[in-house]
């Protein structure tokens, strides 16, 4: 398979510029990741996901954003659509050689080799323990910033709906579900849950447009400020 190359370049800082500590105002450290993403439409894009760090606290922490971070898994240059395209034709019982086919359908190159890690990948994914990892995490948060940040995506992939949910302080899935529909009862089930917590102060989402973003209203804290991810 042949080297992609970007056909532009996108630079993301991260969404919160204040510490959550000092409420200073971050300066840039580094750049965190810097990859080439093939995304759905077949776009290849470089991503670069710019990394701040607080002036003041000197406590090793850096921020990075999270609209950059949730449009490729860790270690992958697939956008996160792909992989969930992959695992959507996948339990469609599609072959290898039939996914690679569709998906060169759309420019996207990928080798069936790779189709099967990356379904490996993510069906391990779908299987955490969102109960202990969304618990941990916000232990965490606690004891370290004194409040709590979440990030939500959603993918649609007719007919179905793929929702991830993560730490925002570093990036990490907490859980990543496949629903049939927005009114799927456990999809409401797992997010009145995971957002009945008054320490939430970010939820950084899908634009208010979006139906999920009406069901993380209703559920989370009447405190809890929403953002949304950057325009891609």
């Amino acid at each position: 398979m042949s080297k992609v190359e970007p056909k532009a370049i996108k630079v993301y800082k991260p969404e919160i510029m204040n510490c959550p500590k000092c409420n200073a105002k971050l300066v840039f450290a580094y750049t965190a990741s810097n990859k080439v993403i093939q995304f759905s439409s077949g776009k290849i894009i470089k991503i670069k996901n710019m990394a701040y760090r607080c002036p003041n606290c000197n406590d090793g922490n850096i921020y990075s954003s999270l609209t950059a971070h949730k449009m490729s898994l860790k270690g992958y240059t697939y956008s996160t659509k792909v992989i969930c395209t992959i695992e959507y034709y996948k339990s469609m019982h599609k072959s290898r050689e039939e996914i690679c086919d569709m998906l060169a359908s759309k420019d996207i190159e990928i080798s069936d080799r790779n189709v099967d890690i990356i379904y490996k990948k993510i069906k391990g994914i779908m299987e955490l323990d969102s109960d202990k990892l969304v618990k941990e995490s916000y232990e965490r948060q606690m004891k370290e910033f004194n409040e709590i940040r979440i990030a939500v995506d959603h993918i649609t992939i007719n007919p179905y709906h793929y929702v991830v949910f993560y730490d925002y302080f570093n990036g990490e899935i907490l859980g990543l579900w496949k629903c049939e529909g927005t009114d799927d009862p456990k999809l409401h089930e797992r997010l009145k849950k995971y957002l009945n917590n008054p320490n939430i102060k970010y939820i950084v989402t899908v634009r208010p447009q979006s139906k999920v973003y009406g069901i993380l209203k209703s559920y989370a804290p009447n405190s809890s400020k929403f953002l949304s991810f950057a325009k891609f």
